[in-house]
């Protein structure tokens, strides 16, 4: 497996998580704390996600 699937792995199961909290944060009363912060994982994703792109550019 390469550097790049990796990065693309780690970056869907960061967008995964985010919808998880909110939609877990959003039906219970107990667990808001995860609606508040469903945003956490993002910054997570868009790093994976740069990584990616950048990583597809050859030098010439």
């Amino acid at each position: 497996m390469g550097k790049k699937n990796i990065f693309i792995t780690i970056g869907v199961l960061a967008i995964a998580a985010s919808i998880v909290m909110y939609q877990v944060g959003n039906d219970s009363t107990h667990l808001s704390e995860l609606k508040n912060y469903w945003w956490v994982p993002l910054p997570v994703f868009l790093l994976c996600f740069l990584i990616v792109i950048f990583s597809g550019k050859k030098k010439s």
